[in-house]
């Protein structure tokens, strides 16, 4: 049995995992997926997030509390930001990292720097937050619906933080959607993998795929953690 931690992406919340999780745990998996403060049903404490420790602290606490080892801590797209820092601070309870379209910077840069040109100058305020756009042309009308009634807004805070490099000794696993708009986080993200030469892999799917398709990212998340693992998947391709 594997525990997996899974951490939602921006204007999400825990709600966003409800179709992953019964295909992990129909497999014997254990299965958390957190609302970070200011999402979901915590949407109500979004002026406690001050920046990116906080959700840091959130995370890395409930691994604590439910005294998990060998976690499979699976971010998607914002999310990534928060795995990323928490395999850093607890890697001894870390198993497999997996970053699913996400944003996951350079060790050191932050979220502002995965935009297209760079980091916006000058800086938005740190107290500022982004309402929640409107859902993505690749969902139909139903799930677009669905989504829209949950969506809520995101701090800005969290992407002027810098993000600590994925700790040695963890494997970490970068997965990407083939059909991701140019622009969001994850495609910088993919082409600096391709610059580098570091294996990933792809999902038939849009940016959403934990909502549009539950039943291949539980597939893969079973694949890559069950897998002998490569050194950091960081061999040349």
């Amino acid at each position: 049995m594997t525990s997996f931690v899974l951490v939602h992406g921006a204007f999400r919340g825990g709600w966003a995992w409800r179709r992953v999780r019964p295909h992990l745990i129909a497999a014997g998996h254990d299965v958390h997926a957190p609302s970070l403060l200011g999402a979901g049903e915590h949407a109500g404490l979004i002026d406690a997030v001050t920046g990116l420790e906080v959700w840091v602290d959130q995370v890395a606490r409930l691994i604590e509390l439910e005294d998990l080892y060998d976690v499979a801590l699976v971010g998607h797209s914002q999310g990534g930001l928060v795995t990323t820092a928490v395999a850093a601070r607890i890697p001894e309870r870390i198993g497999h990292l997996v970053h699913l379209d996400a944003a996951v910077p350079a060790p050191g840069e932050r979220a502002v720097d995965l935009h297209p040109g760079g980091a916006p100058d000058p800086l938005p305020p740190r107290a500022a937050v982004v309402p929640a756009p409107a859902p993505a042309s690749d969902l139909d009308a139903s799930a677009a619906a669905w989504l829209a009634e949950r969506t809520t807004a995101t701090p800005v805070a969290v992407a002027l933080d810098p993000v600590p490099a994925a700790p040695d000794g963890v494997p970490e696993h970068f997965v990407f959607c083939d059909a991701t708009p140019p622009g969001y986080p994850a495609t910088a993200v993919r082409a600096r993998l391709d610059a580098e030469r570091r294996d990933y892999r792809l999902l038939e799917s849009g940016h959403d795929a934990p909502l549009t398709a539950p039943a291949q990212v539980a597939r893969l998340l079973i694949d890559v953690t069950t897998a002998v693992p490569s050194s950091r998947e960081r061999s040349p391709r």
